[in-house]
Formats: C-alpha cells, structure tokens, sequence
C-alpha cells in the first residue's frame, strides 16, 4: 500500500514536471531559455518517471535499467542542450536579454578556425 503510493507520487510528478517543460518551451522568450526548459524539467520528469519504473518492477535488472537509463539521460541532455545552444550562437542567433555573456568570449575567439568543419 505504502509503496504504491510512493509509485503514484512518483508517477504525478513526473507528469507535473514534464507538463512545465512543455509551458516552458511554449512560453518563453527565446531559443535559449526555450532549450533550458526540456533540459531541467523534463529529464526530472523523466527521473521520475523510471523512479516509478523501478518500484513498480521490483526486481533487479528492471531497476538496474530504470538506473541506467536516469544516468544517460542525465549525462547527456545537459550537453545536447549545451550543443544546440554554441551552434544557434555561433549562426547568429543572439539572446534577448540585456547581457550577453557569452558575447565577449565569442569575440575573443571569432577568428579561431572551427573545428567541427573538418580540415
């Protein structure tokens, strides 16, 4: 009973957090704080979600992939987002906020031959 409850809870917080990243990808300014909304709150959503896995399963190889799962996605959708956020800027998409912080970095090393293009 208790841990049913647990796995319910579970279950309506990673549907509460997935449902904000979808508010925040609609609602936010710009492309920026648009990538960061799925980045935090859906991989917690999605943490959750295999938290529920994991209890409702019970045995060791669904939890041990229930784990890994939280691990990769936890691992790599910081830096997809990371990603998708230096190629917007570096192909003249620019935030709307007032400081830009990134922009003297950028202008530091705009003559720095891109490395991803190949040789």
């Amino acid at each position: 009973m208790v841990i049913d409850s647990i796995e319910m809870a579970a279950l309506v917080l990673g549907a509460f957090f997935m449902f904000v990243a979808s508010l925040g990808v609609l609602r936010l300014a710009d492309f920026f704080t648009r990538i960061h909304a799925p980045t935090k709150a859906a991989t917690l959503g999605l943490a959750f979600f295999l938290v529920a896995l994991a209890i409702h399963l019970r045995y060791g190889a669904g939890v041990a992939k229930a784990l890994l799962a939280m691990l990769f996605v936890g691992m790599t959708a910081p830096v997809g987002a990371h990603i998708l956020a230096r190629a917007a800027y570096r192909n003249g998409v620019r935030p709307t906020t007032k400081f830009d912080e990134y922009a003297p970095f950028a202008e530091a090393h705009k003559d720095t031959p891109d490395r991803s293009k190949g040789s």
